[in-house]
């Protein structure tokens, strides 16, 4: 994953709304801002280990910001 829109893309296929990710930006947080539920955490998180073996686990205490995770990923 190397931009934010493809972190949007993999968001949007895990339930959240298109109208909130269009108002999305780089700095916007998964739990703050996004409000992601349990079940859309673990989906993304399933996404993410499918992709890059080295994901950051989203349960842990940090809030990751779409610019920090991509960063993480990439």
């Amino acid at each position: 994953m190397k931009t934010l829109d493809d972190l949007l893309a993999l968001l949007a296929e895990v339930g959240v709304p298109e109208d909130v990710l269009q108002a999305a930006d780089g700095s916007w947080q998964l739990r703050q801002d996004l409000a992601l539920s349990s079940a859309e955490t673990v989906a993304l998180q399933a996404l993410l280990k499918a992709r890059c073996v080295d994901a950051p686990s989203l349960w842990g205490g940090q809030d990751y910001s779409l610019d920090q995770l991509i960063s993480e990923i990439s």
